[in-house]
């Protein structure tokens, strides 16, 4: 052990930290005798200077070494650091005046030297410690670029945003420079938060931003509620800030983050939406030790479904996509992030080979399959019906016949608002989808529960207006609006799947269920708040377009049929419709004639002939 802590201290770094510290108590213990003697020390006194000055600072290095001074990093010195360095010497101090009242003075310093040498060599070694930190944080490229430093706001003086200031002061290379806080708390405004002034209360934001010349808002409270949120991020916008937030506070506690890993604030977290409360114990009785199959798997959707899946510790999860990227990016971003035990496969199949997919059903033997794969885009499935129908209708109906005569437990159906009362080609495929279920649970001897789950625009997903306003603003604009009066609901794609699942648990057969959506936006308010956030004026720096409506697009969706009632459930943000009547015809016979038509390859051949079977479709023709 002795050999191990010798050669522990016995290198370059620590014997030249030891030299330089045993250099500064030295140099405190002689100031400290000159001040006692008004710097004219009698010669008995001088003669105990110089036969004390060694074992005292050797005593000094042995306690410094025992507070822990010789392993830590010098650039770093906070409050604890402080305190132990203190620690160390006041312990100095105390053996010094224990052997002077021991010794009756002999051979000993005087009290007063003890303690004046006590409060310089704190005040050296801190000195020491702080400079070595501020040559870290601000190096001389930083020193250099200060005048090219971006003034910022803080919102929130508390810890996070007070530590926030800290760190943005201290690594100057971040190039933010934090000009004065903002915080809700009278008893702070005027006060001032390391160095920084609290100079008004948030609602003040625009006048500060000015008198300090600010280009750029930070909230740092990341405990507020949305609506606080959304105040501070439209304030900022309207005055042309860029906006910021710090990371999650259960992102911060766990450490997964930094507070200066800002991030642009996204129209998430505006959505103004309460926290999901599912029931987590009958999520978990359905998929724990289950086989669970998911298709579209590389989607928006089917990736947070495999993700969330995984959480409830299924026996095994077979992902299916017929995209090799998408299958190949579920891989890297989800299943090895997710799945630690492995329990996940992947497949690259389209489902629409029954065939295949019957060989694939009797080797995995799927107890729960969520039905994710689909054609969603409206407007490119206006223009190619048949393959809306073969991909979302038939393939459907071919996986539901085929889950009944496996025995699967439940087969739910991921389905769309644009399903009720359509108007387009993707959203009449997903109602014949529904309906396809719907007599499927219905055929003698099947034991499998069927559903289908429909919900709005998720944020975020390929194709919804958030991802192309972002590449619009990027490019300057103008940013394009099919109508000012166009309205949609939307919803996080962890807020959907959460209540997919929990929807999943609902059912006994037979459902359609619709998610509670909150209320719906009108889309150009949306681009207003994506143009705010990004710290750009509408009408000045960034234009709104209007376009009109694409063929086969709503001004408004809407979430009920005529032909289905409510019901109630066990939860309150899921909802439950059940037809009153089938449909007339059998599935059998739709698909025969939708066959038929699309081997026509006519378009509005095909709308039509749908419309045969979905009175309520309104088919575009163009």
């Amino acid at each position: 052990m002795a050999v191990s802590i010798l050669s522990r201290y016995c290198n370059i770094r620590t014997l030249g930290l030891v030299l330089l510290y045993a250099l500064l108590c030295g140099l405190s213990y002689f100031v400290a005798y000159q001040l006692r003697f008004d710097f004219n020390v009698p010669e008995s006194h001088a003669l105990d200077l110089i036969n004390t000055i060694w074992w005292v600072v050797v005593l000094k290095l042995m306690l410094l070494v025992a507070s822990g001074q010789m392993d830590c990093v010098l650039s770093y010195f906070r409050l604890p650091d402080a305190v132990r360095l203190s620690l160390g010497l006041f312990v100095t101090s105390c053996i010094l005046a224990s052997m002077w009242y021991v010794y009756d003075g002999n051979g000993v310093p005087p009290r007063a030297v003890i303690l004046t040498d006590f409060l310089l060599s704190f005040l050296l070694l801190a000195g020491f410690r702080v400079a070595l930190r501020v040559k870290a944080s601000s190096g001389l490229e930083d020193w250099l670029s200060w005048d090219e430093m971006e003034n910022v706001l803080i919102v929130g003086a508390g810890e996070v945003g007070a530590g926030l200031c800290s760190e943005l002061k201290h690594r100057a290379r971040l190039g933010m420079r934090p000009v004065a806080f903002l915080d809700d708390d009278v008893k702070k405004v005027g006060r001032y938060v390391h160095g920084v002034l609290v100079a008004d209360a948030v609602d003040g934001l625009v006048q500060v931003a000015k008198r300090y010349a600010a280009g750029k808002v930070i909230i740092a409270f990341p405990s507020a509620s949305v609506g606080r949120v959304r105040a501070v991020a439209k304030m900022a916008g309207e005055a042309g800030l860029g906006v910021e937030t710090v990371p999650a506070l259960t992102d911060l506690v766990t450490g997964r983050a930094q507070m200066t890993q800002l991030r642009p604030v996204e129209l998430e977290d505006l959505l103004g939406r309460d926290t999901i409360d599912l029931n987590s114990d009958q999520i978990r009785g359905m998929l724990a030790g289950k086989r669970v199959l998911v298709t579209g798997a590389g989607g928006s959707i089917g990736r947070e479904l495999v993700a969330q899946v995984l959480d409830y510790v299924p026996a095994s999860v077979l992902c299916i996509d017929q995209a090799e990227l998408a299958i190949f990016d579920l891989q890297q971003e989800v299943l090895e992030q997710h799945d630690p035990a492995r329990l996940s496969q992947t497949l690259i199949l389209d489902v629409h080979e029954v065939d295949e997919v019957e060989k694939v059903f009797k080797r995995f033997q799927p107890e729960v399959i969520f039905h994710a794969a689909a054609h969603k885009h409206v407007n490119l499935m206006e223009a190619q019906p048949a393959e809306a129908l073969k991909n979302n209708f038939v393939t459907t109906a071919g996986l539901a016949r085929l889950a009944s005569a496996s025995g699967v437990e439940r087969f739910i159906l991921i389905s769309t608002d644009k399903a009720i009362n359509p108007t387009s080609v993707m959203g009449v495929s997903k109602r014949l989808a529904e309906l396809s279920l719907l007599e499927q649970q219905g055929v003698e001897g099947n034991t499998t529960k069927f559903m289908a789950v429909r919900f709005g625009n998720v944020l975020g997903s390929s194709g919804s207006v958030i991802p192309i306003f972002k590449r619009q603003i990027a490019a300057g604009g103008p940013v394009t609006v099919t109508d000012p009066e166009v309205t949609r609901f939307f919803m996080t794609v962890h807020e959907a799947v959460g209540l997919v699942l929990q929807s999943a648990t609902q059912g006994d057969g037979g459902e359609i269920f619709v998610l509670d959506m909150g209320k719906s936006m009108k889309i150009v308010d949306v681009a207003r708040q994506m143009i705010a956030l990004s710290g750009y004026i509408v009408g000045e720096d960034i234009e709104i377009k209007f376009i009109g409506l694409k063929p086969g697009e709503k001004l408004y969706e809407e979430v009920q049929h005529l032909s289905e009632t409510l019901q109630p459930t066990n939860h309150p943000r899921v909802m439950r419709f059940v037809a009153d009547q089938k449909c007339a015809d059998s599935i059998e016979s739709i698909t025969t004639a939708l066959g038929s038509a699309s081997s026509v390859s006519d378009p509005t051949e095909i709308k039509r002939t749908i419309q045969r079977f979905v009175p309520e479709y309104t088919p575009y023709v163009g």
